[in-house]
C-alpha cells in the first residue's frame, strides 16, 4: 500500500531535540515550545509501542571550537548569526528534556554538521538495520530539517517528515520548507496521519 508505513523498515529521527532548543531557560520561548515538546513525547511513545528505533542527534561543538568551521553565507552576513550554532559538547543545553530522555534500547549521536547523516554514522546504522524509511522531525525545519530530508532521500531512503514535530525560528521560512520545499523529497504527515499509515 503506497500510504502504508511499514514499522520493520522505519527509524525514527528526532533531530536536536535537546534542552537548549525544546526547553530553554527564556520562559516565553519555553511556554513557545511546549507544544512541539509535547508533540515529541507522543511521538516517540508511538514509535516505540510499535518497535521502530528512535535515533536522536544533538549539534554540538568542541568547548574550544576546534571542530567549527565558520564559513560566510549570505545569511550569517545579514544577520550577524554564525552559520554553525552548535551547543557544547558535555554541557545540560545539549542533553535531552526528561520526558523525551533517550532509553537503553535508542541511539545517540552527537552531530557537528546540518545533516543528520553527515559524519555522524546513522547512515551506516540504517544499513546494519535493515531500514530505508525514516521518519524525522526537529528544527529548524527549513535548515537542519530540510538538509536531513535531501540528503536521505539522495540516499535512496523514504523520508517521512513529522509536521508538529518541526519548529524554526522563522515562521515564513518553516511553513514553505513543510508546505513546498520537502514535498519534493518527503512526504509530510501529521501524528495521527503517520499513526495510522504504520497500523496504530
Amino acid at each position: 500500500m503506497p500510504g502504508r508505513i511499514d514499522p520493520k523498515r522505519s527509524v525514527l529521527i528526532a533531530y536536536d531535540v535537546c534542552r537548549r532548543a525544546l526547553t530553554p531557560d527564556d520562559p516565553t520561548r519555553r511556554a513557545a515550545m511546549r507544544p512541539v515538546l509535547d508533540a515529541w513525547v507522543r511521538t516517540i511513545a508511538l514509535a516505540r509501542a510499535a518497535g521502530i528505533p528512535v535515533i536522536y542527534t544533538t549539534p554540538v561543538s568542541r568547548a574550544d571550537g576546534a571542530d567549527v568551521v565558520l564559513l560566510a553565507t549570505d545569511l550569517s552576513v545579514e544577520t550577524g548569526v554564525p552559520s554553525l550554532t552548535n551547543g557544547i559538547e558535555g554541557t545540560d543545553g545539549a542533553g535531552f528534556p526528561d520526558e523525551i530522555a533517550p532509553i537503553a534500547a535508542d541511539y545517540v549521536f552527537l552531530k557537528r554538521r546540518p545533516s543528520a547523516f553527515y559524519g555522524t554514522g546513522i547512515g551506516e546504522l540504517l544499513r546494519m538495520l535493515r531500514r530505508d524509511i525514516a521518519i524525522i522531525g526537529g528544527g529548524a525545519t527549513n535548515r537542519g530539517v530540510e538538509t536531513s530530508v535531501r540528503e536521505g532521500f539522495n540516499m535512496d531512503l523514504s523520508m517521512v517528515v513529522i509536521r508538529e514535530c518541526c519548529w524554526g525560528g522563522d515562521e515564513a521560512a518553516h511553513r514553505y520548507s513543510l508546505d513546498k520545499a520537502m514535498k519534493m523529497y518527503a512526504r509530510v504527515r501529521s501524528i495521527e496521519q503517520i499513526a495510522t499509515m504504520l497500523g496504530s
